[in-house]
């Protein structure tokens, strides 16, 4: 049974005034229309944007903050486009940065991306809610990149991972003579030569037709281990999907945040889960950062590739669960779709995969720079201060 709503107090009317807007009401009758106003409030500073979200709600074990708290701790403005449905919120400073829930929903507009939620947005007493991992880890890294997340280092060191190799194939398209692995490979190698041609140091984990062991589960840990014993400061795992014929995309995954679903679970009839996490894993330290990392990769892939946007989404990989940086898999196409598949199979299609992964890996690296203090300059008279050797 969910507890009874919250009472509504003066303060939170005050805001839900503020922040959410519902458009204007047209009438076909003749007589003059009536606006129902309150008494206007006594001139004072706006309120400033909260240090963290204030929790609305808590049902089975969720918790919940609204619409309007999440708009407020963003700095943004909400606005009703369907009453009771439908909120929009939108940067007070660039009208462009932007977001859309919707009542029922788990899917999210951001910035033109599909971005799918762990947890249904609901409605009640007049306001949206949306649970705080989703606000926390899955929407306010898109829109206002590192508010409430620690920074972390630069990104010098990228680790890369064909998935798949040696004695597993992966998805296979028999028509076209495609392989998974093979296509995997030949992406990672392209990408790491214009990582390292942008400064970047590449790292692979692997570079021919091998698999990291002889067994496919302990394969998929050695994977992250290497890059943990790379000190990597980036992962990207790269996959080509397989699924019914007539579905075809680009998908991008993240590690699931604790005791949320992975996004294909909704969707099975049995809703079984086995994966499903009561602890937080090592890579969901930095799930935030992982988020923006993925929405620069989601963006550049759907920019250059003109591909359908299967959208920004959660699972239980185990290729990222040990990661000690932020981790991303992508799937940019989906080869068992023939249609998918003609493109794939074609070199200059595989070098444009290579070049969106690389432009979204310098879009995340200049983000972090943007957010770090810029150092003020030395006065003319200041002495030169030895450099450091510690790290």
């Amino acid at each position: 049974m969910r507890p009874a709503a919250p009472r509504l107090t003066a303060i939170a009317l005050l805001a839900l005034a503020l922040l959410i807007e519902t458009p204007a009401q047209t009438s076909s009758s003749a007589a003059p229309s009536v606006s129902i106003t309150t008494a206007p409030a006594p001139l004072r500073a706006a309120p400033a944007r909260p240090a963290a979200l204030a929790t609305g709600l808590r049902v089975s074990n969720v918790d919940y903050v609204t619409a309007t708290d999440l708009a407020l701790w963003l700095g943004f403005k909400g606005t009703w486009t369907e009453p009771l449905k439908t909120i929009a919120l939108v940067d007070k400073i660039n009208p462009v940065n932007h977001a859309e829930l919707t009542a029922d929903a788990r899917e999210a507009g951001v910035n033109g991306l599909r971005v799918f939620l762990g947890e249904k947005v609901f409605q009640r007493d007049g306001h949206l809610y949306i649970s705080r991992t989703d606000a926390e880890r899955a929407l306010a890294p898109l829109l206002r990149p590192g508010l409430g997340a620690v920074l972390p280092p630069p990104s010098k060191i990228i680790v890369i991972d064909p998935g798949h190799g040696g004695e597993d194939p992966g998805a296979e398209n028999k028509a076209f003579g495609l392989r998974e692995k093979t296509l995997t490979l030949d992406v990672a190698l392209r990408l790491k030569k214009l990582l390292e041609a942008a400064g970047f140091q590449a790292v692979m984990t692997r570079e021919g037709d091998t698999a990291l062991s002889g067994n496919k589960v302990i394969d998929l840990s050695l994977r992250p281990n290497l890059a943990n014993r790379a000190h990597a400061d980036l992962f990207i795992s790269i996959h080509f999907n397989a699924a019914a014929k007539d579905t075809r995309g680009t998908e991008v995954f993240t590690y699931a945040p604790r005791a949320q679903h992975a996004a294909d679970w909704w969707g099975q009839l049995s809703h079984q889960d086995s994966a499903l996490e009561t602890t937080e894993q090592p890579v969901n330290r930095f799930d935030r950062w992982s988020s923006a990392l993925a929405g620069a990769l989601h963006r550049r892939m759907l920019q250059t590739l003109k591909t359908e946007d299967r959208g920004k989404k959660i699972a239980h990989w185990a290729v990222l669960k040990t990661l000690n940086c932020p981790g991303v898999l992508v799937e940019p196409a989906i080869i068992t779709n023939d249609s998918d598949a003609r493109r794939v199979a074609v070199p200059a299609f595989r070098q444009q995969i290579a070049e969106a992964l690389a432009a979204g890996v310098m879009d995340y690296a200049a983000t972090l720079d943007s957010l770090r203090p810029k150092t003020q300059p030395a006065a003319a008279t200041a002495v030169p201060t030895p450099a450091s050797n510690s790290r």
